[in-house]
This record gives structure tokens, sequence and C-alpha cells, in this order.
């Protein structure tokens, strides 16, 4: 259901539009031929964008190892069209749909071909390349082996992409001590910060690296420094497990590498604050994170992409000697003054209620900035139950969630804090209780995320793409501000340049498709619509003004507190309803 301009009257009543007069034009991004689904990660001030693909069309399989690595014919032989043809590398859209689902939902397994959900391209409206992050091209299939994820973060003029990856999945055949051989299949070690030079990637690696370490890329400002977290220390668990993996009498048995693997392997996803976190035992962090110290780490590069230091930030406590809980500190953005903001464990459990569920014991986040090799928590911790900081701008405006109690229930709320002068707002969303999420902000003090639309008590209500001047206090809807006959409902804006182009997700019906890009036809001979989400480029008119449009019964608007007048987004609506696993933020 596209919403439509629910506010345009109010805010043209009231006169407060000002800074966003102007409408948007709403084009999304080249990938409807690629992939099942898109989502929007980034733009930067060349306008270049970044999206991540999820589920995409054709890609490779490789009919000897799934024949022989993995039970699949055993299991979904028969129910297949033409089996005989599929054991040759030929599919019909049905069974290669089949197949492609077979090894999605087998990506842990021990052998076989591995496939990965999620891929980055790059583009600007017009053409997409492929982000490859650590993946390579294979005689085999002529082409990336497409077996590795990677999650294009933020880039620079097009010129340089940082992000995390998966590493490449290699095939070690080991003969075990019946004479059979195993054609073991793993990835050569955890995610991985990566940067993307000159169409060339380089690994920024983590400060520890035992086992391979841990890292990831968040942010690049214009000095070449790029933020992110990386492991800086393990537990002798970790290292008392590398050297059982080298020694071939307590390996079992098994082959090197995929012992290695078995205290690496497992998927990282950093929580927005509106969801349950606790550092001990968590489903966001694999075991190999659980027993190290991640600091926030700030890679200086050069031009060719390669590291020239490595600066890391402290916790904000010390912990007991005897103490083996797993701590962080994280940093998600950095300024062109190299101040970078984040979060960072404090050490102590919190109760928290959230809707729908009675409370919890968490850990307790705040929100931090990382200046001058120290740590520095942002907001008065009284205040907040816990805090986020996501992003900063060269103005030092900082912009991230707080979690505060509205009767009794526990949402994320929006902040923005400047560090300079100390003033900090904490604006409602479209309503009083509403959860609000911010992703970006820009040179203009612009903020943008998402935020709920209904006044529900479920623990995941409907959201909509919001855009919050810090300088005019107006909060408002991103669909007030495009056509009226826009059929794009944008649910989360992701990211906003100093142009003020966002690029955001939005809602559509679809044409539903086979893994071969064709339409599925339905008994009746007829095409099935699908809800998908898309990423959008949303691009100021100069000349354009809003639009007053008819608001159907259905569409009502909510009650806002004030309108629109000074009041007051890899993966949560999606996430939950489209997406196997996370969409890292």
């Amino acid at each position: 259901m596209k919403r439509t301009q629910l506010a345009a009257a109010v805010l043209l009543a009231t006169g407060s539009v000002s800074a966003f007069a102007a409408t948007y034009s709403v084009t999304p991004l080249p990938l409807q031929d690629t992939a099942r689904n898109n989502f929007a990660r980034s733009i930067d001030n060349s306008g270049k964008m970044l999206s991540v693909a999820q589920l995409e069309f054709n890609p490779p399989i490789d009919a000897e190892q799934l024949e022989e690595d993995t039970t699949f014919f055993d299991q979904f032989g028969e129910s297949l069209e033409n089996e005989d043809n599929a054991r040759q590398g030929v599919f019909t859209d049905v069974d290669y749909t089949t197949i492609v689902n077979y090894l999605l939902s087998n990506s842990t397994s021990t052998t076989g071909q591995k496939l990965a959900s999620y891929r980055t391209y790059a583009t600007d409206t017009q053409d997409i390349a492929l982000v490859p992050g650590l993946d390579q091209v294979t005689d085999k299939f002529d082409d990336y082996t497409q077996s590795v994820e990677s999650t294009g973060r933020d880039s620079l003029n097009g010129n340089f992409i940082v992000g995390d990856s998966t590493a490449l999945v290699v095939l070690d055949p080991y003969e075990d001590e019946d004479g059979d051989t195993i054609n073991y299949t793993y990835p050569e070690s955890a995610q991985q910060a990566f940067v993307q030079a000159s169409g060339e990637t380089k690994v920024l690696p983590a400060v520890d690296t035992t086992a391979g370490g841990f890292s990831s890329a968040r942010a690049v400002n214009a000095n070449l420094q790029v933020a992110g977290f990386s492991t800086v220390s393990f537990r002798d668990d970790v290292s008392d497990a590398v050297d059982t993996c080298a020694d071939d009498e307590t390996r079992g048995d098994r082959s090197e590498g995929r012992c290695l693997y078995t205290i690496y392997n497992g998927e990282f996803a950093v929580p927005r604050i509106s969801s349950y976190f606790i550092n001990s035992s968590s489903a966001y962090l694999p075991s190999f994170v659980l027993l190290s110290e991640v600091n926030a780490t700030i890679w200086q590069i050069d031009v060719n992409g390669d590291v020239i230091s490595t600066d890391t930030y402290p916790l904000l406590f010390e912990p007991d000697e005897d103490d083996a809980l797993h701590y962080f500190t994280y940093a998600y953005d950095i300024n062109n003054q190299g101040i970078a903001v984040g979060e960072g464990l404090t050490g102590d459990r919190i109760t928290i209620t959230r809707p729908n569920s009675s409370g919890r014991t968490e850990s307790e986040r705040v929100a931090t900035v990382f200046r001058d090799g120290e740590t520095i928590e942002l907001l008065p911790r009284e205040e907040n139950i816990i805090s986020q900081a996501i992003a900063i701008n060269d103005e030092n405006w900082v912009t991230g969630a707080v979690l505060r109690s509205q009767s009794d229930i526990a949402r994320s709320r929006l902040f923005v804090y400047n560090l300079d002068t100390q003033e900090q707002h904490y604006p409602d969303g479209f309503f009083v209780s509403a959860g609000v999420t911010a992703n970006a902000i820009n040179n203009n003090n612009i903020v943008v995320g998402k935020a709920d639309v209904d006044a529900t008590s479920d623990t995941l209500r409907e959201s909509a793409a919001f855009m919050y001047n810090i300088d005019t206090e107006e909060f408002t809807d991103l669909n007030d501000l495009v056509s009226c006959d826009n059929p794009y409902e944008l649910i989360e804006a992701v990211d906003i340049n100093d142009d003020n182009e966002i690029i955001a997700n939005a809602r559509i019906k679809a044409t539903n498709k086979y893994v071969t890009g064709v339409d599925v036809i339905n008994s009746d001979g007829e095409t099935q619509e699908v809800d998908t989400v898309v990423a959008v480029k949303l691009s100021p008119l100069a000349n354009g003004s809003i639009e007053e449009c008819e608001v159907p019964e259905d569409e009502q608007p909510y009650e806002r507190k004030g309108a629109a007048t000074g009041i007051l987004a890899l993966f949560g609506l999606f996430a939950a309803v489209f997406m196997r696993r996370r969409l890292k933020k």
C-alpha cells in the first residue's frame, strides 16, 4: 500500500515547510534484474551509492559438487522436474530455484558448494558494479564464486569503498582414517574489514589476528581514515584451540583448516538498541568473538588502500583481572576532523522492559566519542536506559538513539548532540511514543532514518522514512515530499549526502520470480505480486512544491504532536519479514 502525503495539507496550512518545501523525485536503483530484493547502504557526495542485493538471480551452480558432496539428489531427486538433466547441470526454472534454496539453507554444512545470500553493488542509478569483497574469479565459473558475502558500508567519491566481507570459501580435500576423501568447504577466516581502492580489495586487519582475527570497517573520511572495530585480544581458550588444531594427534580425524573453522565460524551483527543484547551469550556474536575484546579501530590508509597506521580506543572501564566476559567499543562513523562515534559497554547489567515482554537483564551500552586517544561517554547516563551514537558530521553534531521508557515500555528515541556547544535535543517522532532510528547526518545538519507510524503495542510497527532538520526542528515523513502517484512506500532513509540526496529503502509490489529471473506463473496462468524491498534514490527538485494529495479513508493521518511544526529507519521490519538474517547496520 502506497502512503500518500498524509500531512501535506497540515504542512501547507501551518507554513512549516521551509527547508523541505522542495519535493523529491524517486529513482529505483538498477538492481531489479539482478536480485529479488536490494537494500540501501550509503550515498557519498559524488552521488555514488552502495546497495546490498539479496537472493541474486542465476547464481553459478557446481553440479559435480551437488551430486558428489551433498545429499540433495537423495532427498529431492524424485521431486525434480528433470533429475537427469539436473545432474548434468541443466536446470528448469523450478529445479534451479529448488537447488539454490537448498544450498542457501545448508550454508553451514561440512561439504558442498556455498552460496552467499548478500552481495554489494555500487551504482549511480545508471550502471552497476559488483563490490566483491574477498571473493575471487575462478576458472570453474569464469567469474566470482559468489560464495562471499560482502557488505559495503561507506564510500568516498566512489573511489574508496569500505565494508565487511566473509572470507573466500575453499575446497579442502581430506583423506580420513578409513581412506575416504571428504571435500570440506568453509571460509578461510572470520569476517574481515576491507577497503576497495582503484578496483583492488585489501584487508584491514584486526589488531590481534589469532585464528585470523575479526574486524569491521564502517566509515571512511576525506583524510582516508577508516573507522570500525577489531579484535585486540583473545582469551587463552582460543590460543589453546588453535594449538589443538595444529596437532595431528589432538584435532581428531579432520583437516587442520576444517578444525580451525570450528573456532572462528559464526555470524556477526550489531544490534540496534531497540533489540535485546547481552555480552555473555548472544545470537548476534559468534563464540569466537565472545572470547575476545573488541576495540574501536581507526585505520589510516594511503591512496592505494594500504594501511599506514592503526589506532585503537580502549574500553570505558577496566575489567577485573578474573573477569572473562566479552567487552567492546565500536566506532560507526568518523568526520573529517578525525572524531569518531559509536558505543561501548559499561560493564554493568540493567533490566529493560521492551514491547510485549517482561523485564530482562541486559548489558548496558552507551554512546561514545573516540578522539585524541580517549574513549569518552557522550550522554548523561542517568537520563537514559542505554544509548548508541551512529553518525557525526563536520559541524560536530552527533546523532543516534537513546532508550527511554514511555508508560514503562522502552523504545528508541532520536538524539542529536553538539560536541562543541553541548547543545542537545531529543525530538519526538510522529507521535510521543514512536520508536525512532537515526541512520545518518549530513553537513547541512539533516538527520535521516526511520520512525514508527502506527501507535500499536506490537513489537514491530509499521515505519516510514523521516528527515529531521536540527536547525528548524522539523521532523518530516519523506513520503509527504514525493509525488502523489509515486508507487514506492518509503520505509527507511539510510543515508544522505551534502546535496541532500537520500538513499532509502522502499516497499513495492513486484512480480514473483524464479531464481532464473523468470516470472512465476500460477495454475490460472497468471503472475503473482509479492512485497519487495528495493533501494531508491531521492533527489531534491529545485522548483518543486508539496502536493496536496487526496487521502483515502483507510489512510487517515495518525495524530501528530503539533503536526510538523518544529517537532520532532541490514537489515528491523524488513529484517524480520524479508531477510534470513541481518542486514548489518
